[in-house]
């Protein structure tokens, strides 16, 4: 049976031969941008944080940090780098599945998280993440668009035009730039994105 992006084995296989043309080695440049921006801090959740660069710098501006990862390779991975201080802050969970603060979260941090989700998956990532966050709260990173096709992916890239009607239920888009410094995998499809919670219940 063929490994599938949903199952941990997927990701742990490509860690294993260093087939991650996602990594981006550091922190991107949008990322830095926003935490100097902004000033007040809270509780984020960093789903699929891959190898963690990103845990580091959200820790080190005052944000109180719960990363995941379904991969135990990913998982051992973000600990290292992230340093034994925020290790425990790192662990190994589905987002879908495991127990979390509902409505607890202040922020949720997205990146190369929601393309690798098959595409069936996207409308309980948007009531997944909507149910995570506070009402006021913000979904923020980065976005890959192109025309989605299955045989295509991961990362499956958001068609032009269909992020509106996806997160409009529970989100008002509040920026969106380009970004400068992306991977070649990347290169002229992403969008840095900032989404607030509205009040909107969730629709089992």
């Amino acid at each position: 049976m063929a490994e599938h992006p949903s199952q941990p084995q997927f990701w742990d296989t490509r860690y294993a031969s260093g087939q991650t043309p996602w990594d981006f080695g550091g922190v991107p440049a949008a990322v830095s941008s926003f935490l100097k921006r902004n000033s007040k801090t809270g509780r984020v959740l960093i789903p699929g944080c891959g190898a963690g660069y990103e845990v580091r710098a959200f820790a080190d501006a005052g944000w109180k940090v719960t990363a995941l990862d379904i991969s135990p390779a990913a998982v051992d991975l973000a600990r290292r780098n992230a340093g034994a201080d925020i290790a425990k802050r790192i662990f190994l969970a589905d987002f879908f599945q495991d127990r979390l603060a509902t409505a607890g979260f202040d922020l949720i941090y997205e990146r190369t998280f929601l393309c690798a989700l098959p595409p069936e998956h996207r409308r309980a990532y948007v009531q997944r993440t909507a149910e995570l966050l506070k009402p006021g709260g913000r979904l923020v990173g980065f976005f890959y668009f192109q025309k989605t096709a299955l045989k295509d992916g991961p990362p499956w890239g958001l068609a032009w035009g269909e992020a509106d009607a996806l997160f409009q239920d529970y989100y008002t888009l509040e920026r969106d730039d380009p970004v400068t410094d992306s991977l070649p995998l990347f290169k002229g499809r992403e969008r840095w994105q900032e989404r607030t919670r509205n009040k909107r219940s969730i629709v089992g």
